[in-house]
Formats: structure tokens, C-alpha cells, sequence
């Protein structure tokens, strides 16, 4: 198994940043060791249970860092951009319909606000992605 690029805290936090930048909302980080520990997260899954599929640790991914709330606003807006910059870090497109992402924002909703199990996001994610 070859290790994934992980992104960094600094490209998250810019991730934040650039959303909120014609808004009205306002850049500001809360919680930047929350922030530190979601990115770990995807790690954990990767070294310790000998997970590979970048559709599963970009779940996990997007579930973390939504659940850390180190943002003050857009924090699941952030995950999922995140979690699309982790995809194609490591080499992957995600084709998506105007369909797709309404499906997708529901699930992410739910991954977010609940304990669930990611393999619902990875599994439909996985179906939309291809290498670059």
C-alpha cells in the first residue's frame, strides 16, 4: 500500500478562508487542535487499519473535520472541499452532476451530524471518481 497525500492544516484553513471571502460570514479559526486531530483521522484509518481507498479516506476526512467545528463558519462547506482537494491530490477526478451534489450534500449532512458509518459517502463517491 502506497502511502496518500495528505493535506496539510494550512490548506484546510485556506480552504475556509477563500469560501468565505465573498460572504458575509467571517473567517475565523475556533478550534485549530480539533482541526489538527480530523486531519489525523483519515491517518489512523490508513496506518493502523490498512485502508487504501481514497474514496474511504476522504469520508473520513470530510467526517472529521465537519465534527471538529474548528471553524466558526463553514465548517461542512470546508469538509467537503477538502475532501475534493484530498481526492484530487491523490491523483483522482470526481464527476459530478447538479443531481449528484445534492445527493451528496445530504449524505454529508448526515455523516456530519451523526456517528455513521462513512462507507455510504466512499461508496458513492467511489462511483464518481476516476483517475486523472
Amino acid at each position: 500500500m502506497s502511502e496518500p497525500a495528505w493535506i496539510a492544516l494550512q490548506d484546510v484553513i485556506a480552504i475556509n478562508r477563500r469560501l468565505l471571502l465573498d460572504t458575509a460570514e467571517q473567517h475565523f479559526v475556533r478550534d485549530r487542535a480539533a482541526l489538527e486531530s480530523a486531519l489525523h483521522r483519515p491517518r489512523f484509518q490508513a496506518n493502523y487499519l490498512q485502508i487504501s481507498a481514497v474514496s474511504w479516506l476522504a469520508s473520513c476526512l470530510i467526517q472529521a473535520i465537519g465534527k471538529a467545528h474548528a471553524f466558526e463558519q463553514g465548517n461542512k462547506r470546508t469538509a467537503w472541499l477538502a475532501g475534493r482537494y484530498f481526492i484530487a491530490t491523490n491523483g483522482y477526478r470526481l464527476t459530478l452532476t447538479t443531481e449528484d451534489q445534492e445527493m451528496l450534500k445530504l449524505l454529508i449532512e448526515a455523516l456530519i451530524v451523526t456517528d455513521a458509518d462513512p462507507s455510504g459517502l466512499a461508496g458513492e463517491l467511489d462511483k464518481r471518481m476516476t483517475l486523472a
